[in-house]
């Protein structure tokens, strides 16, 4: 009788079939169709990016936990689910140092030093972004220009559609969405194909890995606020554009370009640092959307879209407050 016969345990008590392990194998699943289109544009620069940062990510938390001597948990993937996030959002123009060091700050900064998985406030993988970002202005500004895989075309550093839309709103008549939506575009390498994004995004939540409420509330937010940046938007007149169609196809830019969509999908809806409550989770996904475009239109930065979701991970206790009213009543000193 040295061992119990009954295991107590917090409720769900009916087993699911879902684990951490597998969870994060469907999250790697529904990216592949944008790592295969980013492999298609940006060939193996691109392909060696992701890579470095997957390997970077994994053999850092190796040595995190055999050094603080926290669990050994490489077997959930965790590790290699951050790294190929870090560098699907990272230019195919990086030096290699770049990603490394960008694998081993998304586990030491954004994840590690917070006691693990579960625990850390912010996207780990946004945390080590905008310390690149920070850094290294000059190497995550290197983005190439799309070359197809097979075409002997060169790679060539340029400037993103909305930097160019930044410098001059006449870049609207430049680019053609179809080429914005499919990824023919300079950008981050899993971040230009925005359809391949959606599609992936779609089948979590088809298998409810992530609320859908976040996502969408995102994509609404980004149109409404673009609607706005777009009827206060001078230089719009100037060129002769005006009227709704006008400030639809400024809607429809924001949309199709910059980390929106990997955002929207992938990033915001990360299970620790976003909100769990349907209500707040909306919110959520409405603030990044807005906070994205008042970035990208009025901010200091391009994109907004990275920024936004780390701003808005600090309203997450906030906004998990916004709950159902809990039925029945509270019986003081009931044990």
């Amino acid at each position: 009788m040295s061992s119990p016969l009954l295991t107590v345990s917090t409720s769900p008590h009916w087993l699911g079939r879902t684990t951490i392990r597998s969870m994060h194998l469907e999250f790697m699943l529904a990216l592949a169709p944008a790592l295969i289109t980013g492999f298609y544009y940006f060939g193996f620069p691109g392909l060696s990016v992701v890579l470095l940062t997957v390997a970077s990510a994994l053999v850092t938390e190796i040595i995190a936990v055999r050094v603080t001597s926290l669990p050994n948990r490489i077997h959930d993937l965790h590790a290699v689910l951050l790294g190929l996030l870090l560098g699907l959002i990272l230019p195919a123009g990086v030096p290699w140092w770049i990603p490394v060091v960008g694998g081993a700050l998304t586990i030491i900064l954004g994840k590690m030093v917070f006691g693990g998985l579960g625990n850390y406030p912010m996207n780990p993988v946004l945390v080590a972004w905008v310390a690149l970002s920070l850094s290294w202005p000059e190497h995550m500004n290197a983005y190439f220009a799309p070359v197809a895989l097979g075409s002997g075309g060169d790679f060539a550093v340029t400037e993103t559609p909305l930097m160019a839309l930044k410098n001059d709103i006449g870049s609207l008549e430049i680019f053609e969405l179809w080429d914005l939506w499919v990824g023919n575009a300079p950008g981050a390498i899993g971040a230009t194909g925005s359809l391949a994004l959606i599609a992936g995004g779609l089948y979590l939540i088809i298998r409810r890995l992530i609320p859908w409420q976040i996502p969408v509330g995102a994509l609404l937010g980004c149109v409404l606020m673009s609607l706005v940046a777009a009827y206060t938007d001078s230089r719009l007149l100037e060129m002769g554009m005006e009227g709704l169609a006008a400030n639809l196809k400024v809607a429809w830019f924001h949309l199709a370009t910059g980390g929106l969509m990997i955002t929207a999908f992938f990033l915001a809806p990360e299970p620790v640092s976003s909100p769990v409550t349907p209500w707040g989770a909306l919110i959520f996904g409405l603030g990044v959307g807005v906070m994205t475009v008042i970035v990208r239109t009025w901010g200091a930065w391009v994109d907004g879209a990275f920024y936004a979701v780390l701003l808005l991970n600090t309203l997450t206790p906030i906004l998990d407050r916004i709950r159902p009213k809990v039925l029945g009543k509270v019986i003081s000193g009931a044990v």
